[in-house]
């Protein structure tokens, strides 16, 4: 078996348990939010967080399962779409603009 395979199978396995992992968090932050079970604020803010950069996590991963089976040039574009998206992450402010993006979006 070639390593971009065994890469490909790994990749997808660390998929799936981030991808439940995820629907997990938006599934106790919406049951939480209802009926207020968990008070420890450390829980809220993983949670959060999951909720938060998770996606991003899952989509990374994707595009690297897709990538390792491709030429160098298609892994060097996806490897860049990767960085900038991670390296935005760490302006000040993105998240907030963002949210605030999506909420005039939808009119919110």
């Amino acid at each position: 078996m070639a390593l971009g395979e065994t890469l490909s199978k790994f990749f997808d396995a660390a998929n799936k348990i981030l991808a439940f992992v995820v629907l997990l968090a938006y599934v106790l932050f919406a049951i939480n939010a209802n009926w207020t079970f968990i008070d420890n604020t450390t829980i809220i803010e993983i949670i959060n967080a999951i909720m938060r950069y998770g996606p991003l996590v899952i989509c990374g991963l994707v595009m690297i399962e897709f990538a390792i089976k491709r030429n160098l040039i298609i892994q060097i574009i996806v490897y860049a779409i990767i960085a900038v998206a991670v390296i935005f992450q760490f302006f000040p402010d993105t998240f907030a603009a963002m949210v605030t993006q999506i909420n005039g979006a939808f009119g919110g």
